[in-house]
């Protein structure tokens, strides 16, 4: 995902969609030891790590197909410089108080999704083999944040996962007008 599609995303959750929140429970934060245990712990991992800072958690939501990588010169992917384009546009404002799942839709064919071409999309990104993929889901989370000014805020943000050799990882951002029945 370049720059500017980043920049509009997170841009947009924050600013766009924000809704005064009024006593949001949130789910306990992840951790690096936990991150990978679940699509909802990935997909709230992520964010966390992102409004956080936490460059550690960030790099454990990704597999070591990907992290490891080597392109044409022999280098593997800059993790620091992936954190960075996510994090590089945080408003200092904003305090991420942490997020609740708001629902879950498994990415199969029964619901409407192709998984075979899923499955080869994320073969061809995160350079493994697309028989590994093992389910994916398109998780729903509020987002929860106080601001300076003394307001909390909260927004919805949609986010696909997958599980690979048991454990979860994240693909891709969603749209917030990605099509999602709770």
């Amino acid at each position: 995902m370049n720059k500017k599609a980043v920049s509009l995303l997170l841009t947009s959750a924050l600013c766009l969609s924000m809704f005064t929140a009024c006593g949001s429970q949130v789910d306990e934060f992840v951790t690096v030891n936990n991150v990978n245990q679940s699509s909802v712990n990935v997909a709230e991992g992520f964010f966390q790590a992102v409004f956080t800072g936490d460059e550690e958690l960030f790099v454990a939501c990704y597999p070591d197909s990907f992290k490891l990588y080597e392109n044409d010169e022999g280098e593997p992917v800059d993790m620091h410089e992936v954190f960075l384009q996510y994090t590089e546009f945080m408003d200092p404002s904003y305090t991420y108080t942490g997020a609740s799942l708001s629902g879950y839709n498994d990415y199969s064919e029964d619901l409407g999704y192709d998984f075979p071409t899923l499955q080869s999309d994320i073969a061809v990104l995160h350079h493994t083999d697309p028989e590994l993929v093992e389910e994916a889901q398109i998780v729903k989370l509020r987002l929860n944040f106080d601001v300076d000014d003394g307001s909390r805020v909260n927004t919805d943000v949609y986010i696909l996962v997958y599980k690979m050799d048991s454990a979860w990882y994240v693909f891709e951002l969603q749209n917030s007008d990605a099509e999602f029945a709770v």
